[in-house]
């Protein structure tokens, strides 16, 4: 009698361990796909989120932030800057004075202003005039884009003073903020109503 050596045939020995293998890295795959889905909702809703701003003074104290104030409150402190530089001038300033305003004038009125400008400054130094105004109202009109400026005006010529009335309309246009004009307010007419 012989024996019989039975040989193991590792063909399905191979798929078996395969199968397993592939099993494992089904799972893996799983995974992998939970944690991903899972980061992707954890950014979206990250992403939706204010961000969170904190800034500190030169202290290092917190400073608390404000919500803007309203636009005609904005437009009546630029307007009023220009009114403090155009229309307040002695003999001493008045060209100092007046470049300062034209930083609040359009591009397209810079020239007639300039020429308006040139008049006033040469009729202040030949008649030593000054002018002060006190304004009393300012009311902004935004659908028109016009501010009406009514108060008074104390003009002196060679020391004789005289009060007056002062009435103006100003229309407005928004433009550029710059360090002379951070209200990005600009004049691009002016009528004095008598």
């Amino acid at each position: 009698m012989s024996l019989l050596n039975l040989k193991d045939h590792k063909f399905p020995k191979m798929m078996s361990s395969l199968m397993h293998s592939n099993q494992i890295l089904k799972m893996f795959s799983f995974f992998t796909f939970l944690v991903c889905i899972i980061s992707l909702g954890l950014v979206s809703s990250f992403s939706n989120q204010d961000p969170i701003i904190l800034s500190f003074d030169l202290d290092g104290k917190e400073i608390k932030s404000a919500k803007l104030p309203p636009p005609e409150k904005l437009i009546a402190e630029g307007v009023n800057h220009y009114l403090q530089f155009r229309y307040n001038w002695n003999p001493n300033d008045v060209k100092n004075q007046l470049q300062k305003s034209a930083k609040f004038i359009s591009p397209q009125s810079f020239n007639a202003f300039t020429e308006a400008m040139n008049t006033v400054e040469k009729f202040s130094l030949e008649k030593q005039v000054s002018q002060k105004i006190f304004v009393s109202s300012l009311k902004v009109n935004l659908e028109s884009s016009t501010v009406a400026i009514t108060g008074d005006r104390i003009t002196s010529i060679q020391g004789m003073k005289a009060a007056g009335d002062l009435k103006l309309l100003l229309n407005f246009e928004s433009g550029p903020r710059t360090k002379d004009n951070p209200w990005g307010i600009y004049i691009t007419k002016e009528r004095e109503e008598l």
